[in-house]
């Protein structure tokens, strides 16, 4: 059974390695649908480590991350997601789920960000990149450029020009 212990341990180590975790994910990329999959597989991955009682590090999550983007893009086949909740002694962890949502703020704002991505994905996978790194991580223009190793003007080219098309 998963003990508030084990969570709030998962919790910790993914609001610490998130972002950097994502960044490297995303500029490693092929293929932006591809990115949340992955963000997922790493995510499971950690969380077994943790079931397991292994010493989990952010250097450790990190190697995780490798071996995933390695490993989805060697067998060109996406794994099988395994549900955390699907053990039914697992089941109790769904009454821990806050009820104070507000489902039709959150599925307008689902839908306009769909409709974003959505229109990205049909741009050139640098401009998807750029604007994920630039909204989702919020990382800055300089930043920006190191990482997938292009100019900052042509940052902001990508940026600007697909913001003035929308």
């Amino acid at each position: 059974m998963i003990n508030q212990e084990i969570l709030n341990q998962f919790d910790m180590l993914y609001e610490a390695t998130y972002f950097d975790v994502s960044k490297y994910v995303i500029c490693k990329c092929s293929k932006t649908d591809d990115v949340e999959d992955i963000l997922q597989n790493i995510y499971l991955a950690v969380f077994k480590a943790i079931l397991n009682n292994n010493k989990v590090t952010k250097t450790y999550i990190m190697g995780i991350a490798k071996n995933k983007v390695n490993d989805y893009y060697r067998f060109h086949y996406k794994e099988k997601i395994i549900s955390l909740l699907s053990r039914k002694e697992d089941l109790d962890t769904i009454d821990t789920i806050p009820t104070e949502i507000d489902i039709e703020t959150n599925m307008l704002d689902k839908f306009d960000t769909e409709l974003v991505w959505k229109y990205l994905k049909n741009k050139k996978v640098i401009v998807f990149k750029v604007f994920y790194l630039y909204f989702k991580l919020e990382l800055s223009i300089k930043e920006i450029s190191k990482c997938l190793n292009i100019t900052e003007s042509n940052v902001k080219h990508y940026l600007y020009r697909t913001i003035r098309r929308t």
